[in-house]
């Protein structure tokens, strides 16, 4: 199994099969809908495999998954190109057609590999996806989160807490919650109220404002009452969460717009409270002067470059150097804009430059340099990721228990109500006692029903033995629809895919795909794979006739000074260049590499590959010879020098020195030699016809 994957992979790599649940992400037609194109490509059948017949754009189309082409499409390669690629689709379908032909897919070991295949791709187990989750929970959610963040919503917000485990405290801060609506509407200020009476301290500090959020940014309750309240006005009910009850205005709702902008900072600290200590004229006039100098012609990116004290932006002509919204701030970096910069930008048409603009920062001159509204297609996956992190796990459990209703499951209300009174409902099933209280009538009693069949207690309780994750499972009520939940999740899932290939094509094709990767895999290995043996004699004839491919790597024999101080190495170095007294010698003087002095600081012959040393030579020196001297480097802590005593040129190799190194050679030849061989048996079997005019026309509409 595990080679068959392997295999499946390699051929994904070749031709672009989509192999993993990462290829399901994007959205496709459902059957019956319609494609969509800006141009219609030039089409005609370019491909014939026997009896099956290739149009330019699905071989276009398959090369549009080839995970190696490089950006481009198949309309953008060379002539040469094009058809290399077309002649190994050819290949690809004619190794399908053999395998089909010899009725591989209908062996039972195949049969069963492909149904596991269709498991795993259409319903993944959590926190997986699968097919299924993809098309009918995260496409539709990741969609309406996009739809709903066309606007930006400012909020303020007073936040009652709660103790959630206790009614009498939820009813407490309900009634509180309502009592602050009550006087909101009668007249309230609500950042008083807000300073007075919120539990939550930030917007509590900040008169209950919460800023400005997008789709996807908070809480999903208080999101939905923000999106559904009018402009200006409350909520008219508290929103509960899973902490307490929320009072909600939507101050202001604007559509939301990614804006790009530039500006001149002349720095001039925070504003005095009462008096005008940082606000200096001399910073005042700059700030004007430079105003004026962009009213007056100037080109603000110029000015931006020459004055601003904004030295990043400064450099880049004042570009902040990245889109920026009021809700989710810059795109490209970390960080938000003061409000009042922010309000200023917001404000300016494409173009525009502002006059002097006040912040904590200094003065601004702010530019506006370019806008749009955002697209789906820009912003599908950083949403898909976002929902997936924050809010799949509850979305995926609701629409388990939708298609698990849909599939008749039922709890029997009775039976449930007898086992949580058999049961200690304060112990889990890790208790060895937790089943005592159950007896054999009750044990024979339908817990609950589901795709037609009745579960009784005695069938659950021997998954709650059989299913390690569920030997802890809770005796609640929770806990104990959890645990059914918990197993029937994949079988309802899977039931529910069982019409996916009728529903989306996109879906059948990667089916078939799956299949067709199996099923060269299987051939691939009877007809290759399984002939992949290696022969000493046939080793002995492919040595002889690539003899000059096989010799030994060079050897060099080395003395080598080891120092650990600069003074000692720059001595050494002198000494030895002098060349007064002979390198041996001074290595037994200097050198400090245990063991070595003894040896005069010789090494033995060696390749380069063998010894580390050698590799450190020939790095600095790649065309050593007999007497030289390498000048020190740095290695192992300290400083080498090494004098080159001894070359040992290469020398052809006899069969048994080479015979472990051309083992692989010989096998990768005679895998060449056997892929030839079958591909051209198949291609003398079944028919491969390549329109060449066909192609050249669709090439030339590129």
């Amino acid at each position: 199994m595990m080679r068959t994957q392997s295999l499946v992979r390699l051929l994904a790599l070749l031709l672009a099969l989509p192999l993993g649940l990462q290829q399901v992400s994007a959205q496709p037609k459902k059957k019956g809908e319609a494609a969509t194109s800006g141009t219609k490509p030039v089409n005609g059948i370019l491909l014939e495999v026997a009896n099956e017949k290739f149009t330019v754009e699905q071989l276009a189309d398959a090369f549009k998954k080839n995970a190696n082409r490089g950006g481009k499409t198949f309309f953008e390669l060379s002539k040469d190109s094009a058809l290399q690629f077309v002649n190994l689709y050819a290949d690809y379908r004619l190794k399908v057609r053999a395998a089909l032909d010899k009725g591989m897919d209908k062996r039972p070991e195949i049969e069963t590999e492909i149904i596991q295949n269709r498991r795993q791709l259409a319903a993944a187990p959590a926190p997986n996806t699968g097919y299924l989750i993809e098309r009918k929970v995260v496409d539709p959610a990741i969609r309406n989160i996009f739809n709903r963040r066309s606007d930006e919503l400012k909020l303020s917000l007073i936040f009652s807490k709660m103790d959630a485990a206790n009614p009498a405290d939820t009813l407490r801060a309900y009634q509180r919650t309502m009592g602050i609506i009550k006087q909101l509407q009668a007249g309230g200020d609500f950042g008083a109220m807000a300073t007075d009476s919120s539990d939550d301290p930030m917007t509590r500090n900040n008169r209950g404002v919460l800023g400005w959020i997008t789709s996807g940014m908070i809480l999903r309750e208080i999101e939905d009452a923000a999106y559904a309240a009018p402009v200006g006005k409350l909520y008219p009910t508290p929103v509960r969460v899973a902490s307490g009850y929320v009072v909600v205005k939507l101050v202001d709702r604007q559509p939301r717009m990614k804006v790009r902008g530039a500006h001149i900072l002349i720095e001039a600290g925070e504003p005095s409270i009462g008096a005008a200590a940082t606000d200096t004229a001399a910073q005042w006039q700059r700030a004007q002067q430079a105003l004026e100098r962009i009213r007056n012609g100037e080109d603000f990116a110029t000015v931006a470059r020459q004055v601003s004290d904004d030295k990043v932006s400064g450099e880049n002509g004042g570009d902040l150097l990245s889109f920026y919204t009021r809700s989710l701030g810059f795109e490209a970096k970390e960080g938000k804009l003061e409000p009042a910069f922010e309000d200023v930008l917001m404000s300016l048409k494409d173009g525009q430059v502002s006059g002097i603009v006040r912040t904590n920062y200094g003065y601004h001159i702010v530019k506006r340099l370019e806008s749009h509204i955002p697209t789906f297609e820009e912003e599908k996956e950083t949403l898909r990721q976002l929902y997936k992190r924050l809010f799949l796990a509850d979305d995926r459990h609701r629409y388990v228990q939708t298609v698990m209703e849909k599939q008749g499951f039922q709890i029997n209300k009775a039976t449930m109500t007898a086992l949580l009174a058999a049961v200690n409902q304060s112990r889990t099933t890790a208790d060895t006692a937790w089943a005592h209280g159950i007896n054999n009538e009750l044990r024979s009693k339908t817990l609950f029903s589901f795709q037609g069949k009745n579960v009784r207690v005695i069938d659950w309780m021997d998954t709650i033995e059989t299913h390690p994750e569920l030997r802890a499972t809770a005796l609640t009520p929770e806990g104990i629809e959890s645990s059914i939940t918990s197993v029937l999740e994949m079988p309802a899932l899977l039931k529910e895919a069982e019409p996916l290939e009728q529903e989306y094509p996109e879906f059948a094709s990667l089916m078939h795909e799956f299949r067709d990767g199996i099923l060269i895999f299987k051939l691939e290995d009877e007809a290759v794979w399984s002939k992949l043996k290696y022969d000493s004699a046939e080793g002995r004839a492919f040595f002889e006739r690539n003899k000059a491919n096989y010799n030994t790597a060079p050897k060099y024999g080395l003395t080598e000074i080891l120092v650990y101080k600069e003074k000692e190495r720059d001595e050494a170095y002198r000494q030895a260049q002098a060349g007064t007294i002979p390198f041996d010698s001074l290595a037994a003087q200097y050198t400090q590499r245990p063991g070595y002095r003894e040896k005069r600081g010789r090494w033995g012959l060696a390749t380069a590959k063998g010894s580390d040393i050698v590799k450190q030579v020939l790095q600095r020196k790649p065309d050593a010879k007999v007497g030289d001297l390498i000048p020190p480097f740095e290695y192992q802590s300290g400083w080498s020098i090494v004098r080159v005593n001894e070359v040992e040129p290469p020398r052809p190799m006899s069969f048994q020195e080479a015979e472990s190194e051309l083992r692989s050679n010989y096998i990768d030849d005679l895998q060449s030699r056997l892929k030839k061989e079958w591909m051209k048996e198949l291609r003398g079997k079944y028919s491969v016809k390549i329109d060449g005019a066909v192609l050249a026309k669709a090439l030339a509409a590129k």
